[in-house]
């Protein structure tokens, strides 16, 4: 893992599954597994928040539903991986039922909802424990709680917004607080004002 990823406000260009800000925030990391779909030991080592910084055409991402769809496949994640890879893929279904010139709308009519700043924005969070491919499917990747999910098929700009340690210590330029119930609303609120703006 790159070490920029632990380093705020610094510039990545990834690809991967995103989502728009509303589904992250600054959430802890249970609330946050579970609005994603990822296992909570995903996240144990802590994790990045990234803010996309660039415009988005519909050649950048496809179409993988909700985070109810674990890896952008239709039905739960399976306990081995070559189980898994034959779940059906939610953008394939899209585009065979609304054919390429209907699937192409519909990406355009979801880049029309996604803002520059603010909940609308679009949004990745980078776990710093790896996809364990030893591990089954099912035990990484719940089923999530039902957010946009998009895959960029090619690198596209991310700025580092909020870092968040092993302690769950979230570190923005120039403040940190401990993520958990009890965090206080203004701590909150100014970690969610950074990421919505930056």
């Amino acid at each position: 893992m790159t070490p920029l990823l632990r380093t705020p406000d610094a510039v990545l260009y990834l690809k991967g599954n995103v989502t728009k800000n509303r589904w992250v925030g600054p959430k802890s990391r249970g609330p946050l597994a579970r609005s994603l779909g990822f296992a909570e030991a995903r996240l144990a080592q802590g994790w990045a928040v990234l803010v996309l910084k660039q415009q988005l055409s519909v050649a950048d991402f496809i179409l993988e539903g909700i985070t109810l769809r674990s890896g952008g496949r239709a039905g739960l994640p399976s306990a081995n991986a070559a189980l898994d890879a034959v779940r059906p893929a939610v953008h394939a279904q899209i585009q065979a039922d609304y054919g390429h010139e209907g699937y192409r709308k519909l990406q355009a009519l979801g880049l029309s909802g996604v803002k520059d700043i603010g909940e609308d924005r679009i949004v990745k969070v980078v776990a710093y424990t790896s996809h364990d491919r030893d591990k089954a499917p099912s035990d990484q990747y719940p089923m999530g709680g039902g957010g946009l999910q998009w895959r960029l098929v090619r690198p596209c700009r991310f700025q580092v917004a909020m870092t968040v340690d092993a302690q769950g210590i979230a570190r923005i330029p120039g403040f940190s607080a401990v993520l958990s119930d009890t965090l206080a609303y203004d701590a909150r609120a100014r970690l969610a004002r950074h990421i919505a703006n930056l």
